[in-house]
């Protein structure tokens, strides 16, 4: 296990610091999530996916349980807590895969029980 890669994304959830994230990361949500796509680099990930996701919901927090590291590849399940914007609370499961390279974050792929977060977001 690289404990290194592993530190770095436990940082992340941590502090949310952007200098943790490449400048050129890939950053995968799923199309059916609020602000779905594909977002490359740091920039595009902190200036216009976050805001966009956090506009669907009056409360949106990320919630890790349990990590796993091989090498580069970090995998992360827990809780999405989410508020709908009239303030109804919900949670719904995610699993994020993370690659760690140069102690760097460069790629992101989330997984996520879409229809818990869509029931609580802007769209329902």
């Amino acid at each position: 296990m690289d404990s290194g890669a592993l530190r770095i994304v436990q940082d992340w959830y941590r502090t949310g610091n952007p200098d943790l994230l490449s400048p050129d990361i890939e950053w995968r949500v799923l199309e059916s999530f609020p602000a779905g796509g594909i977002y490359r680099g740091r920039d595009d990930v902190i200036g216009r996916f976050f805001p966009s996701v956090k506009a669907h919901f009056s409360a949106y927090e990320t919630h890790p349980k349990t990590f796993m590291a091989d090498g580069e590849t970090v995998i992360t399940t827990g809780l999405y807590r989410i508020s709908s914007p009239s303030g109804v609370p919900g949670e719904a499961d995610f699993a994020h895969v993370w690659t760690v390279r140069d102690a760097s974050l460069v790629a992101f792929r989330q997984i996520a029980d879409t229809a818990a977060i869509n029931a609580r977001s802007m769209r329902a």
